[in-house]
């Protein structure tokens, strides 16, 4: 059943203010009108002290089929979106997955250098899902980063908003889903 528009902007509104929050924003818009809900959830959903970025994995090139390249991708996306210098050379390190590089990379670099709450809205998912390589690792990495906000303060800062279509689920049921039609 849909819901009403005001409900849904009251529930996203409460759930980005969460600490570590993890929001799934399930919509049966056509996959080319998806683009606006980030948009959208940015603008009106996301309190004004807050940076927001969004991630639109149609950017992500060949990028998507390896989760070393995938996840180098993400963090040099978000250094941009925030106007900050890149320093995925020297942080990323080879003899470690890729996981715990890009978690290391937003702990030790990105999250410290935010203030205030980060909101990634992450969207075009569906691209990942094609690709049960990436998918894995990266759906994977983002429940454990919402585990860690439970007890780390630095975390607590990430809030996470999954756009994507009610035909693709992500392959976790953490977190809170919103049906925005």
């Amino acid at each position: 059943m849909p819901q009403e528009p005001s409900v849904v902007r009251s529930q996203l509104y409460q759930a980005i203010e969460q600490p570590g929050a993890l929001i799934r924003v399930k919509t049966s818009r056509p996959r080319a009108t998806i683009y606006l809900i980030p948009n959208e959830i940015i603008k009106v959903h996301t309190p004004k002290n807050y940076k927001a970025v969004r991630v639109n994995f149609q950017f992500a090139n060949n990028d998507l089929t390896n989760s070393d390249q995938l996840l180098q991708w993400f963090c040099a996306q978000i250094t941009s979106e925030l106007q900050l210098q890149n320093t995925l050379a020297e942080s990323w390190q080879g003899e470690r997955s890729s996981n715990m590089n890009c978690t290391d990379y937003f702990e030790k670099y990105l999250l410290p250098k935010i203030p205030t709450a980060l909101v990634l809205v992450l969207y075009n998912v569906e691209l990942i899902l094609e690709d049960r390589a990436s998918d894995d690792d990266f759906f994977r990495l983002l429940k454990a980063w919402r585990n860690k906000a439970a007890n780390n303060k630095t975390w607590e800062k990430l809030r996470l908003v999954i756009v994507y279509s009610q035909d693709h689920n992500p392959p976790f049921s953490v977190g809170v889903v919103i049906n925005f039609l």
